[in-house]
């Protein structure tokens, strides 16, 4: 404990006499290396967090209720929807109907039957625009025309990827129509009927699930599909904050649901392509962080070590007066890891204060989804802990390494 407090107090009075340029230097780059891990891996995971975040939101909700195997349809859907309306901790749930049409954009225009139709084949769904916006917010994602209203009838919308304009950004991966905007007509037919219907928006959405939908109001598809029962296809379900889901799954099985459905959270009915997205920028966070952390810390490393050693004569000096080795040791380590505490200090505030708070009010706009700064407390304190222990070796090491050698010569700077 002697040679422990000696080596802070002589640690203490290095800091304040030490030249002022080359304790910054090493403040700086602690702060920077810092910065630089949670960034870098704050910006893999933000993709990870918004992929994940907007396909909730926007595509699956928190939970999804979807026919039994062997069945097309969810059965006793009324019965189950009742059900659904007496659970506190549902915010929202809507009921979705399917069925596969083809759509065609050009057949008023088409006077020559050897021009290719202008045509395309998609899932078309019916829905009831307010459930619809409440669960998932898709009038948020119309960025031309409007959104559908519970009187609408004969209006259709459409997703981006339906459209030429924006599907050749992509080249041929979508089949599209041309010429569509708010306000144009197409034909919609199911095989045995057609009905003409009007492009009332354009859903816009970086999850692709979702700008390749095709929506109708539900008395409109009950029409052309002479739908007679209520038994749907999907029905969505958005949970109130904070609420388990798996309760809300476990009170629906025990109340017999999986009888005539079959009930998903959202983690499961999540696509593989989006498991394989997420899964691959999560690997290249750890792989980056990983080789990012250990550049750094060498980096450091050999700041503080080159530092310690042009002491050397200082350190001679001390133990020709006698002072113990390992206070010695201990000063030099403590200098070290103080301007470690300082940089980490520095860093944390910069990232927490104006970082995240500006990536919130700035997110990045990545093909995939709009991207902020996930910062993993837990993560950020291992970081921290592990460049901090770095600082300490690289402090200790090059102080045990000159105390061992003979004063004199390190007094005279001999080798």
């Amino acid at each position: 404990m002697r040679n422990l407090r000696i080596g802070l107090f002589l640690g203490w009075r290095q800091i304040k006499r030490s030249n002022i340029w080359a304790s910054t230097l090493i403040i700086s780059v602690v702060t920077l290396t810092v910065i630089n891990l949670i960034v870098i891996s704050g910006i893999l995971n933000g993709i990870t967090d918004g992929v994940l975040r907007d396909v909730r939101n926007q595509a699956l909700g928190d939970i999804a209720i979807k026919p039994a195997d062997d069945e097309t349809r969810i059965k006793n859907t009324q019965r189950i929807m009742r059900e659904l309306e007496t659970y506190q901790d549902i915010q929202s749930f809507t009921p979705r109907y399917e069925e596969s049409v083809t759509i065609e954009a050009n057949y008023n225009e088409r006077r020559d039957l050897s021009v290719d139709r202008d045509i395309i084949a998609v899932n078309i769904q019916g829905i009831d625009p307010i459930t619809e916006n409440q669960t998932l917010g898709v009038s948020t994602l119309v960025n031309e025309g409007e959104y559908l209203t519970k009187d609408d009838r004969g209006y259709i919308l459409i997703g981006k990827h339906y459209v030429d304009k924006y599907a050749k950004e992509y080249g041929d991966v979508f089949d599209s129509l041309k010429n569509i905007e708010p306000g144009t007509v197409v034909k919609v037919s199911n095989g045995y009927e057609s009905r003409e219907f009007t492009v009332k928006g354009i859903i816009n959405s970086k999850i692709d699930m979702v700008s390749l939908s095709v929506f109708m109001p539900e008395l409109d598809f009950r029409r052309m599909f002479n739908r007679v029962d209520y038994d749907a296809n999907k029905i969505l379900i958005k949970l109130k904050p904070g609420s388990d889901s798996q309760a809300v799954v476990n009170r629906l099985l025990s109340n017999n649901v999986a009888g005539d459905a079959k009930i998903e959270l959202f983690e499961e009915g999540i696509p593989k392509y989006i498991k394989d997205v997420t899964e691959t920028f999560n690997f290249l966070s750890t792989a980056v962080g990983t080789i990012s952390i250990f550049v750094a810390t060498i980096t450091v490393f050999i700041i503080i070590f080159i530092n310690t050693l042009s002491r050397r004569q200082h350190i001679g000096i001390l133990k020709a007066v006698g002072i113990n080795k390992k206070a010695l040791q201990y000063a030099y380590a403590f200098q070290a890891t103080f301007y470690g505490l300082i940089g980490v200090s520095l860093s944390l505030l910069i990232i927490f204060f104006l970082l995240v708070p500006y990536f919130i009010k700035n997110p990045i706009d990545f093909p995939y989804t709009d991207v902020e700064l996930s910062v993993s407390t837990f993560e950020l304190i291992n970081k921290c802990l592990f460049l901090l222990t770095m600082m300490l070796i690289s402090g200790f090491i090059p102080a045990w390494m000159i105390v061992r050698k003979n004063t004199l010569d390190s007094i005279l700077g001999r080798k």
